[in-house]
């Protein structure tokens, strides 16, 4: 850890997000920055990947070989937030043999999205294929135009847009809930005890399903026994279907909004790829298909939509450092070429005290 941060573990959560915004999200304890703590982040995945790689690969290969880093950032970012997060990497020992590369996640997610895509021969040159990547804080929205089929070439054809929309937000407007419902009883939860319902809450927000089947959703509630006019019983706080639909269609109602605002820019759009971790949900896939079927757009949920981003930056890292293709094939055909430019809207996001930690 570093020395302003000492050898005391402390939780903090959403300092990414300060290297964009020129402000702190959260409040950190201990006069620390961002930079601080993004660096203290960095320096122990750092070490665990080093570590990790000592345990399972011999010594003497070890001892020959280079090991090179990508850094993923969301697509709306400034390149000054992107010089910032590749500056940390150096700073913690990334840079040894080659600069970090840092790569858009929406640019990763699609390298990846359309190497999965099982009937890619469906497609054709000059589709529309807009990358939704929805993860825990952010959520990107960009759309390709497809400039040859074989091998596989497509060019960004609108103005990438994001916003504060991801997961996590569900998580905030439970809290909301949770205070309407429960007041005082609420307030006197300790930081400790909140992070503990949040987590709790965590069960109930990966099963939603909206499904008829499941109209009744329990989230456990530490020290707490009956409060009936809360509905609270033996400590599990209850929430029907429709409540919980509301918490998710807060935030979903945002990735709507922006997917149509890209759609807007452009003639068509013949293909909706959702990845990311909260690309990931079944409910939001449910809402986005319902929107696209009005328009008879495709959505694909590829397998392992919660990692596509970061298999995608493996594809493309092995792509720039330039291995055969007899290193590669694998993974990868080599023929594939991917283009990007990337522009950004970002927004101004007001400063929060996260209660949870």
């Amino acid at each position: 850890m570093s020395n302003k941060i000492g050898t005391r573990w402390l939780l903090i959560k959403w300092f990414k997000l300060s290297l964009e915004l020129e402000q702190d999200v959260v409040e950190l304890p201990l006069g620390l920055t961002s930079t601080d703590v993004i660096s203290d982040f960095l320096s122990a995945i750092y070490k665990h990947i080093m570590a990790t790689l000592h345990r399972r690969v011999d010594k003497e290969t070890m001892q020959k070989a280079t090991v090179d880093f990508a850094l993923t950032v969301p697509a709306i970012w400034s390149d000054a937030a992107r010089k910032k997060t590749q500056d940390s990497a150096v700073r913690e020992g990334m840079g040894k043999s080659l600069l970090p590369q840092i790569y858009s996640e929406s640019e990763c997610a699609a390298i990846y999205a359309l190497k999965d895509l099982d009937d890619v021969k469906s497609l054709c040159i000059n589709d529309r294929i807009l990358i939704c990547d929805a993860g825990c804080g952010t959520v990107d929205i960009i759309i390709y135009k497809i400039l040859q089929i074989n091998p596989l070439s497509i060019i960004e054809c609108t103005a990438g847009i994001g916003d504060y929309c991801g997961s996590t937000f569900i998580d905030r407007e439970a809290e909301k809930f949770f205070i309407r419902r429960m007041g005082l009883h609420y307030a006197v939860f300790s930081s400790v005890q909140r992070q503990q319902v949040i987590k709790n809450f965590e069960a109930a927000k990966v099963a939603f399903r909206n499904e008829p089947e499941q109209e009744d959703f329990y989230v456990n509630l530490p020290t707490i026994g009956n409060i009936e006019e809360a509905g609270v019983q033996s400590g599990n706080f209850h929430m029907t279907r429709a409540e919980m639909r509301g918490l998710f269609n807060a935030v979903t109602d945002r990735v709507l909004d922006l997917i149509n605002v890209q759609v807007r820019n452009v003639t068509s759009v013949n293909l909706v790829v959702l990845v990311g971790g909260f690309g990931d949900s079944e409910y939001l896939y449910q809402r986005v298909s319902m929107w696209a079927s009005r328009a008879q757009i495709r959505v694909l949920q590829p397998r392992e939509a919660a990692t596509a981003i970061v298999r995608g930056a493996a594809l493309k890292g092995l792509e720039t450092i330039g291995l055969s293709k007899t290193h590669i094939d694998q993974l990868k055909s080599d023929e594939e070429t991917f283009r990007h430019g990337f522009h950004r809207d970002f927004r101004h996001l007001t400063k929060w005290k996260d209660t949870l930690v």
